[in-house]
Protein backbone atom coordinates (compact mmCIF):
# COMPACT_ATOMS: atom_id res chain seq x y z
CA UNK A 1 0.00 0.00 0.00
CA UNK A 2 2.86 2.43 1.11
CA UNK A 3 4.30 1.92 -2.38
CA UNK A 4 1.47 2.49 -4.27
CA UNK A 5 0.22 5.76 -2.55
CA UNK A 6 3.86 6.67 -3.36
CA UNK A 7 4.25 6.15 -6.78
CA UNK A 8 0.44 7.66 -7.46
CA UNK A 9 1.49 10.90 -5.39
CA UNK A 10 4.84 10.61 -7.82
CA UNK A 11 3.00 10.42 -10.74
CA UNK A 12 0.09 13.17 -9.72
CA UNK A 13 3.05 15.51 -8.93
CA UNK A 14 5.02 14.47 -12.01
CA UNK A 15 1.88 15.63 -14.13
CA UNK A 16 1.27 19.43 -13.12
CA UNK A 17 5.12 19.43 -13.00
CA UNK A 18 7.00 21.94 -15.78
CA UNK A 19 8.72 20.29 -18.42
CA UNK A 20 12.89 19.94 -17.97
CA UNK A 21 15.04 20.47 -20.13
CA UNK A 22 16.69 17.63 -21.80
CA UNK A 23 18.26 15.30 -21.31
CA UNK A 24 16.80 15.60 -17.65
CA UNK A 25 12.96 15.03 -18.78
CA UNK A 26 14.24 12.11 -20.46
CA UNK A 27 15.71 10.70 -17.19
CA UNK A 28 12.88 12.04 -15.59
CA UNK A 29 10.81 9.95 -17.49
CA UNK A 30 13.09 7.26 -16.90
CA UNK A 31 12.91 7.72 -13.21
CA UNK A 32 9.07 7.34 -12.76
CA UNK A 33 9.35 3.39 -14.52
CA UNK A 34 11.85 2.46 -11.23
CA UNK A 35 11.03 1.19 -8.00
CA UNK A 36 10.84 4.49 -5.49
CA UNK A 37 14.49 3.99 -4.15
CA UNK A 38 15.99 4.60 -7.45
CA UNK A 39 13.42 7.39 -8.85
CA UNK A 40 13.83 9.54 -5.44
CA UNK A 41 17.77 9.04 -5.61
CA UNK A 42 17.55 10.29 -9.50
CA UNK A 43 15.52 13.20 -9.13
CA UNK A 44 17.90 14.44 -5.78
CA UNK A 45 21.03 13.49 -8.22
CA UNK A 46 19.62 15.99 -11.06
CA UNK A 47 19.44 18.55 -8.59
CA UNK A 48 22.27 18.20 -6.47
CA UNK A 49 24.32 18.18 -10.23
CA UNK A 50 23.55 22.04 -10.30
CA UNK A 51 22.20 22.43 -13.54
CA UNK A 52 18.63 23.21 -13.39
CA UNK A 53 18.64 26.73 -13.36
CA UNK A 54 15.02 27.19 -12.50
CA UNK A 55 14.56 27.03 -8.58
CA UNK A 56 10.96 26.07 -8.94
CA UNK A 57 11.78 22.75 -11.09
CA UNK A 58 14.47 22.17 -8.13
CA UNK A 59 11.75 22.14 -5.38
CA UNK A 60 9.22 20.46 -7.32
CA UNK A 61 12.14 17.57 -8.06
CA UNK A 62 13.00 17.28 -4.29
CA UNK A 63 9.22 17.55 -3.34
CA UNK A 64 8.55 14.85 -5.73
CA UNK A 65 11.99 12.63 -4.61
CA UNK A 66 10.55 13.47 -0.30
CA UNK A 67 6.91 12.07 -1.37
CA UNK A 68 8.49 8.46 -3.19
CA UNK A 69 10.91 8.08 0.04
CA UNK A 70 8.35 6.79 2.27
CA UNK A 71 7.69 3.95 -0.52
CA UNK A 72 11.14 2.06 -0.13
CA UNK A 73 11.73 -1.70 0.76
CA UNK A 74 14.29 -0.16 3.57
CA UNK A 75 12.60 1.98 6.41
CA UNK A 76 16.17 3.35 7.97
CA UNK A 77 19.72 2.42 7.27
CA UNK A 78 21.58 -0.41 8.98
CA UNK A 79 25.64 -0.99 9.24
CA UNK A 80 27.76 -4.46 9.02
CA UNK A 81 29.63 -4.63 12.67
CA UNK A 82 33.53 -5.18 12.30
CA UNK A 83 34.46 -8.94 10.87
CA UNK A 84 31.55 -9.92 10.18
CA UNK A 85 31.07 -8.48 6.53
CA UNK A 86 33.18 -9.99 4.30
CA UNK A 87 31.46 -13.37 2.52
CA UNK A 88 28.26 -13.28 4.47
CA UNK A 89 24.53 -12.13 3.96
CA UNK A 90 25.06 -9.24 6.67
CA UNK A 91 28.02 -7.89 4.67
CA UNK A 92 25.95 -8.08 1.76
CA UNK A 93 23.46 -6.21 3.78
CA UNK A 94 24.76 -3.44 5.05
CA UNK A 95 26.55 -2.83 1.49
CA UNK A 96 22.97 -2.39 0.62
CA UNK A 97 21.99 0.17 3.04
CA UNK A 98 25.68 1.99 1.70
CA UNK A 99 23.81 2.84 -1.05
CA UNK A 100 21.55 5.08 1.25
CA UNK A 101 18.17 4.07 -0.69
CA UNK A 102 16.37 3.50 2.66
CA UNK A 103 12.91 5.98 3.56
CA UNK A 104 14.98 8.03 6.40
CA UNK A 105 17.99 8.29 4.22
CA UNK A 106 16.21 9.97 1.43
CA UNK A 107 13.91 12.03 2.79
CA UNK A 108 16.70 13.31 5.23
CA UNK A 109 18.65 13.80 1.59
CA UNK A 110 15.62 15.91 0.37
CA UNK A 111 15.42 18.48 3.63
CA UNK A 112 19.49 19.24 2.74
CA UNK A 113 18.79 19.72 -0.67
CA UNK A 114 15.54 21.95 0.21
CA UNK A 115 17.44 24.32 2.90
CA UNK A 116 19.19 26.34 0.31
CA UNK A 117 15.84 26.77 -1.83
CA UNK A 118 13.54 27.32 0.81
CA UNK A 119 14.23 26.71 4.69
CA UNK A 120 10.62 27.05 5.53
CA UNK A 121 9.68 24.72 3.59
CA UNK A 122 12.73 22.21 4.33
CA UNK A 123 11.94 22.52 8.19
CA UNK A 124 8.23 21.33 7.05
CA UNK A 125 9.28 18.45 5.55
CA UNK A 126 11.75 17.34 8.05
CA UNK A 127 8.96 17.21 10.69
CA UNK A 128 6.73 14.96 8.61
CA UNK A 129 9.15 12.45 8.58
CA UNK A 130 8.37 9.56 10.66
CA UNK A 131 10.75 9.48 13.90
CA UNK A 132 12.84 6.66 13.63
CA UNK A 133 11.54 3.31 15.52
CA UNK A 134 14.20 1.48 16.14
CA UNK A 135 13.37 -2.28 17.39
CA UNK A 136 15.52 -3.71 19.81
CA UNK A 137 18.63 -6.19 18.81
CA UNK A 138 20.00 -8.88 19.92
CA UNK A 139 23.40 -10.19 19.89
CA UNK A 140 22.82 -12.37 17.28
CA UNK A 141 22.34 -9.54 15.34
CA UNK A 142 25.34 -8.43 13.04
CA UNK A 143 23.64 -5.50 11.56
CA UNK A 144 23.07 -2.08 13.72
CA UNK A 145 21.22 1.13 13.34
CA UNK A 146 22.57 3.97 12.01
CA UNK A 147 20.27 7.14 11.84
CA UNK A 148 23.59 10.21 11.38
CA UNK A 149 21.39 11.32 7.97
CA UNK A 150 18.65 12.18 9.93
CA UNK A 151 20.43 13.81 12.50
CA UNK A 152 22.35 15.61 10.39
CA UNK A 153 19.63 16.87 8.58
CA UNK A 154 18.00 18.11 12.23
CA UNK A 155 21.32 19.94 13.29
CA UNK A 156 21.05 21.84 9.33
CA UNK A 157 17.59 22.75 9.91
CA UNK A 158 18.26 23.82 13.51
CA UNK A 159 21.12 26.21 12.45
CA UNK A 160 19.65 27.28 8.49
CA UNK A 161 15.33 27.56 9.02
CA UNK A 162 14.41 29.54 11.77
CA UNK A 163 14.39 33.54 11.60
CA UNK A 164 16.29 35.74 13.67
CA UNK A 165 12.89 36.32 15.18
CA UNK A 166 11.93 32.70 15.79
CA UNK A 167 15.75 32.49 17.32
CA UNK A 168 15.25 35.50 19.49
CA UNK A 169 12.19 33.44 20.96
CA UNK A 170 14.68 30.14 21.34
CA UNK A 171 12.32 28.50 19.07
CA UNK A 172 15.13 26.64 17.24
CA UNK A 173 16.72 25.27 20.78
CA UNK A 174 13.46 24.19 21.35
CA UNK A 175 12.77 22.34 18.43
CA UNK A 176 16.58 20.41 19.10
CA UNK A 177 15.18 19.73 22.65
CA UNK A 178 12.24 18.13 21.39
CA UNK A 179 13.66 16.12 19.17
CA UNK A 180 16.61 15.02 21.83
CA UNK A 181 13.99 14.34 24.48
CA UNK A 182 13.06 11.52 22.23
CA UNK A 183 16.11 9.72 21.68
CA UNK A 184 15.71 6.33 22.93
CA UNK A 185 18.71 3.85 21.35
CA UNK A 186 22.42 4.21 21.66
CA UNK A 187 22.61 4.79 17.80
CA UNK A 188 20.24 8.03 18.43
CA UNK A 189 22.24 9.73 21.03
CA UNK A 190 25.54 8.95 19.31
CA UNK A 191 24.09 10.95 16.05
CA UNK A 192 23.32 13.62 18.13
CA UNK A 193 26.33 14.23 19.63
CA UNK A 194 27.28 16.59 16.56
CA UNK A 195 24.67 17.87 17.09
CA UNK A 196 24.83 19.36 20.37
CA UNK A 197 28.56 20.27 19.79
CA UNK A 198 28.07 22.14 16.49
CA UNK A 199 24.58 23.65 17.09
CA UNK A 200 24.67 27.24 16.49
CA UNK A 201 23.29 28.14 20.13
CA UNK A 202 24.49 29.97 22.89
CA UNK A 203 26.88 28.60 25.74
CA UNK A 204 24.17 28.85 28.35
CA UNK A 205 22.02 26.90 25.90
CA UNK A 206 24.18 24.06 25.04
CA UNK A 207 24.64 23.75 28.78
CA UNK A 208 20.93 23.00 28.61
CA UNK A 209 21.55 20.48 25.68
CA UNK A 210 24.27 18.64 27.17
CA UNK A 211 22.24 18.68 30.58
CA UNK A 212 19.21 17.09 28.44
CA UNK A 213 21.47 14.68 26.53
CA UNK A 214 23.43 13.45 29.56
CA UNK A 215 20.51 12.47 31.49
CA UNK A 216 19.14 9.79 28.59
CA UNK A 217 22.16 8.61 28.49
CA UNK A 218 22.38 7.98 31.93
CA UNK A 219 18.92 6.99 32.16
CA UNK A 220 19.30 5.16 29.00
CA UNK A 221 17.95 1.05 28.71
CA UNK A 222 20.00 -0.14 25.70
CA UNK A 223 19.49 -3.43 24.01
CA UNK A 224 22.78 -5.34 24.31
CA UNK A 225 23.80 -4.97 20.90
CA UNK A 226 23.33 -1.56 20.84
CA UNK A 227 25.07 -1.33 23.97
CA UNK A 228 28.51 -3.40 22.67
CA UNK A 229 28.40 -1.52 19.16
CA UNK A 230 28.41 2.39 20.39
CA UNK A 231 31.01 1.88 23.29
CA UNK A 232 33.75 2.01 21.21
CA UNK A 233 32.10 4.78 18.97
CA UNK A 234 31.01 6.65 22.32
CA UNK A 235 34.56 7.11 22.99
CA UNK A 236 35.90 8.17 19.66
CA UNK A 237 33.68 10.66 19.52
CA UNK A 238 32.79 11.71 23.54
CA UNK A 239 32.79 15.06 24.66
CA UNK A 240 34.48 16.75 27.95
CA UNK A 241 30.63 17.14 28.87
CA UNK A 242 29.38 13.87 28.74
CA UNK A 243 32.80 11.72 30.46
CA UNK A 244 30.48 11.65 33.79
CA UNK A 245 27.39 10.43 32.64
CA UNK A 246 29.19 8.15 29.86
CA UNK A 247 30.71 6.39 32.64
CA UNK A 248 27.86 5.62 34.39
CA UNK A 249 26.31 4.42 30.77
CA UNK A 250 29.23 2.19 30.66
CA UNK A 251 28.06 0.58 34.23
CA UNK A 252 25.02 -0.04 33.28
CA UNK A 253 24.71 -2.31 29.72
CA UNK A 254 25.45 -6.16 28.94
CA UNK A 255 28.16 -6.52 26.06
CA UNK A 256 27.50 -9.44 23.91
CA UNK A 257 30.31 -12.15 23.58
CA UNK A 258 33.04 -11.52 21.20
CA UNK A 259 32.35 -11.26 17.27
CA UNK A 260 33.92 -14.28 15.77
CA UNK A 261 36.42 -13.51 12.67
CA UNK A 262 35.45 -13.74 8.99
CA UNK A 263 35.40 -17.52 8.18
CA UNK A 264 38.70 -19.49 7.36
CA UNK A 265 37.99 -20.97 3.73
CA UNK A 266 40.74 -23.30 4.15
CA UNK A 267 38.54 -25.00 7.02
CA UNK A 268 36.15 -27.88 6.26
CA UNK A 269 32.73 -26.48 5.84
CA UNK A 270 31.46 -28.37 9.00
CA UNK A 271 33.98 -27.16 11.15
CA UNK A 272 32.97 -23.82 9.59
CA UNK A 273 29.39 -24.64 10.63
CA UNK A 274 29.94 -26.14 14.23
CA UNK A 275 31.99 -22.93 15.13
CA UNK A 276 30.15 -20.75 17.94
CA UNK A 277 29.30 -17.87 16.59
CA UNK A 278 28.17 -14.42 18.07
CA UNK A 279 26.56 -12.76 15.81
CA UNK A 280 24.76 -15.11 14.17
CA UNK A 281 26.17 -14.87 10.29
CA UNK A 282 24.96 -16.70 7.23
CA UNK A 283 28.21 -17.01 5.47
CA UNK A 284 28.74 -17.46 1.86
CA UNK A 285 30.75 -20.38 -0.32
CA UNK A 286 29.07 -23.15 1.90
CA UNK A 287 27.37 -24.86 -0.48
CA UNK A 288 28.79 -27.68 -2.50
CA UNK A 289 28.23 -25.97 -5.54
CA UNK A 290 29.21 -22.44 -4.27
CA UNK A 291 32.87 -24.11 -2.90
CA UNK A 292 33.47 -25.98 -6.05
CA UNK A 293 33.22 -22.40 -8.01
CA UNK A 294 34.95 -20.86 -5.43
CA UNK A 295 37.82 -23.10 -5.47
CA UNK A 296 37.77 -23.50 -9.49
CA UNK A 297 37.40 -19.80 -9.76
CA UNK A 298 41.13 -19.65 -7.71
CA UNK A 299 42.35 -21.46 -10.32
CA UNK A 300 41.59 -19.52 -13.43
CA UNK A 301 42.92 -16.62 -11.51
CA UNK A 302 46.14 -18.09 -9.65
CA UNK A 303 48.84 -20.77 -11.04
CA UNK A 304 50.00 -23.76 -8.50
CA UNK A 305 52.24 -21.57 -6.91
CA UNK A 306 49.52 -19.26 -6.23
CA UNK A 307 51.09 -16.25 -8.74
CA UNK A 308 48.45 -14.09 -10.48
CA UNK A 309 48.50 -15.63 -13.89
CA UNK A 310 49.57 -13.42 -16.67
CA UNK A 311 48.09 -12.77 -19.69
CA UNK A 312 50.28 -15.05 -21.51
CA UNK A 313 48.85 -17.86 -19.13
CA UNK A 314 45.41 -16.80 -19.88
CA UNK A 315 46.07 -16.83 -23.62
CA UNK A 316 46.74 -20.63 -23.47
CA UNK A 317 44.10 -23.77 -25.14
CA UNK A 318 44.96 -25.20 -21.90
CA UNK A 319 43.37 -22.18 -19.85
CA UNK A 320 40.69 -21.57 -22.47
CA UNK A 321 39.50 -24.85 -21.69
CA UNK A 322 39.74 -24.58 -18.40
CA UNK A 323 37.23 -21.48 -18.36
CA UNK A 324 34.51 -22.99 -20.32
CA UNK A 325 34.68 -25.86 -18.30
CA UNK A 326 33.93 -23.02 -15.03
CA UNK A 327 31.14 -21.69 -17.34
CA UNK A 328 29.62 -24.19 -17.66
CA UNK A 329 29.56 -25.24 -13.73
CA UNK A 330 28.03 -21.49 -13.64
CA UNK A 331 25.17 -21.83 -15.62
CA UNK A 332 24.70 -24.82 -13.96
CA UNK A 333 24.59 -23.19 -10.54
CA UNK A 334 20.14 -22.98 -9.33
CA UNK A 335 19.06 -20.73 -6.95
CA UNK A 336 17.57 -23.74 -4.81
CA UNK A 337 21.35 -24.97 -4.46
CA UNK A 338 22.00 -21.84 -2.11
CA UNK A 339 19.19 -20.88 1.70
CA UNK A 340 17.72 -17.75 -0.25
CA UNK A 341 17.69 -15.96 -3.83
CA UNK A 342 19.83 -12.97 -1.98
CA UNK A 343 22.89 -15.70 -1.58
CA UNK A 344 22.50 -17.34 -4.67
CA UNK A 345 22.43 -13.92 -6.36
CA UNK A 346 25.39 -11.89 -4.73
CA UNK A 347 27.67 -14.89 -4.71
CA UNK A 348 26.93 -15.23 -8.78
CA UNK A 349 27.49 -11.79 -9.32
CA UNK A 350 31.10 -11.91 -7.54
CA UNK A 351 31.81 -14.95 -9.67
CA UNK A 352 30.40 -12.95 -12.70
CA UNK A 353 32.30 -10.17 -12.22
CA UNK A 354 35.78 -12.24 -11.27
CA UNK A 355 35.48 -14.00 -14.96
CA UNK A 356 34.54 -11.13 -16.93
CA UNK A 357 38.03 -9.13 -15.42
CA UNK A 358 39.91 -11.96 -16.46
CA UNK A 359 38.60 -12.68 -20.01
CA UNK A 360 40.32 -10.11 -22.11
CA UNK A 361 38.24 -8.05 -24.45
CA UNK A 362 36.58 -9.05 -27.35
CA UNK A 363 33.82 -11.73 -27.98
CA UNK A 364 33.78 -13.39 -25.23
CA UNK A 365 33.98 -11.01 -22.46
CA UNK A 366 31.26 -9.41 -24.97
CA UNK A 367 29.41 -12.31 -24.12
CA UNK A 368 30.35 -12.73 -20.57
CA UNK A 369 28.74 -9.46 -20.14
CA UNK A 370 25.92 -9.77 -21.91
CA UNK A 371 25.25 -12.80 -19.87
CA UNK A 372 25.84 -11.12 -16.37
CA UNK A 373 23.68 -8.26 -17.56
CA UNK A 374 20.71 -10.83 -18.52
CA UNK A 375 21.43 -12.27 -14.82
CA UNK A 376 20.97 -8.83 -13.15
CA UNK A 377 17.84 -7.91 -15.25
CA UNK A 378 15.79 -11.48 -14.43
CA UNK A 379 16.69 -11.63 -10.68
CA UNK A 380 14.17 -11.64 -8.71
CA UNK A 381 16.20 -10.14 -6.10
CA UNK A 382 15.06 -6.53 -8.01
CA UNK A 383 11.65 -7.08 -6.99
CA UNK A 384 12.37 -8.08 -3.28
CA UNK A 385 15.13 -6.07 -2.52
CA UNK A 386 15.95 -3.22 -5.06
CA UNK A 387 18.64 -1.81 -2.93
CA UNK A 388 20.55 -5.30 -2.72
CA UNK A 389 20.05 -6.21 -6.43
CA UNK A 390 21.71 -3.15 -7.64
CA UNK A 391 24.90 -4.07 -5.42
CA UNK A 392 25.71 -6.29 -8.34
CA UNK A 393 25.27 -3.75 -11.60
CA UNK A 394 26.86 -0.68 -8.99
CA UNK A 395 29.94 -3.31 -8.29
CA UNK A 396 30.70 -4.22 -12.38
CA UNK A 397 30.65 -0.40 -12.87
CA UNK A 398 33.06 0.25 -9.98
CA UNK A 399 35.32 -2.19 -11.19
CA UNK A 400 35.41 -0.87 -14.33
CA UNK A 401 35.38 2.63 -13.51
CA UNK A 402 39.17 2.99 -14.30
CA UNK A 403 38.18 1.78 -18.01
CA UNK A 404 36.31 4.69 -20.09
CA UNK A 405 35.83 2.45 -23.11
CA UNK A 406 34.80 -1.41 -21.01
CA UNK A 407 32.11 1.33 -18.92
CA UNK A 408 30.70 2.20 -22.58
CA UNK A 409 30.34 -1.37 -23.01
CA UNK A 410 28.79 -1.83 -20.15
CA UNK A 411 25.98 1.55 -20.70
CA UNK A 412 25.31 -0.12 -23.80
CA UNK A 413 23.91 -3.35 -22.65
CA UNK A 414 22.27 -1.27 -19.59
CA UNK A 415 20.25 0.59 -22.15
CA UNK A 416 19.33 -2.70 -24.17
CA UNK A 417 18.71 -4.44 -21.07
CA UNK A 418 15.00 -3.55 -20.74
CA UNK A 419 15.58 -3.57 -17.01
CA UNK A 420 14.41 0.20 -15.99
CA UNK A 421 17.04 0.80 -13.55
CA UNK A 422 20.07 -0.33 -15.71
CA UNK A 423 19.17 1.63 -18.28
CA UNK A 424 18.23 5.18 -16.09
CA UNK A 425 21.64 4.32 -14.08
CA UNK A 426 23.54 4.37 -17.55
CA UNK A 427 22.14 7.22 -18.63
CA UNK A 428 22.86 9.42 -15.43
CA UNK A 429 26.48 8.27 -15.41
CA UNK A 430 26.45 9.02 -19.06
CA UNK A 431 25.15 12.77 -18.33
CA UNK A 432 26.18 13.37 -14.79
CA UNK A 433 28.44 10.60 -13.47
CA UNK A 434 28.18 8.90 -10.82
CA UNK A 435 28.88 11.88 -7.63
CA UNK A 436 27.00 12.70 -4.80
CA UNK A 437 27.12 15.40 -2.19
CA UNK A 438 30.05 15.76 -0.19
CA UNK A 439 27.94 15.07 2.82
CA UNK A 440 26.55 11.64 1.72
CA UNK A 441 29.69 10.27 0.65
CA UNK A 442 31.56 11.22 3.91
CA UNK A 443 28.55 8.75 5.42
CA UNK A 444 29.25 5.72 3.62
Amino acid sequence: MRLALALLSATLLNAAAPQLPEPYQSIASLAYAAPPEFAADTLLRMVEFGKLADPGQRRDLIEQAFRLASGTKFPVRLVGLPGTTADTRSGSLSKAYGLKLDALSLESRAVRDMLPLDPAKAREMFQEIARPALPALTCDDALVYDVSDYYQALGAVVDSAFTRKERAKEEHLNFLLDFLGQAASPAQLLALVPVVQGAGVTPQQRELLWARFNGLLETLQPDDRSFSASLGLFGAMSAPEMQVSLEKYRQRGHVCETDSAPADRSRSTSQQQNTPSTPKLERYWQSAQAQTLFQAGQGLRFSSQRDLRSEADRATPQWQQQLADYLGQLAGWTPDQEKSEADYYHQKCDVYQSVVELVPPGPEQDKLLEDYVAFISDSNLYQQSPAEWFLGPAALMERLQSDSQELRRVFAAFLASGNPVLALEARLRQTIGAGLPSWIIGQK
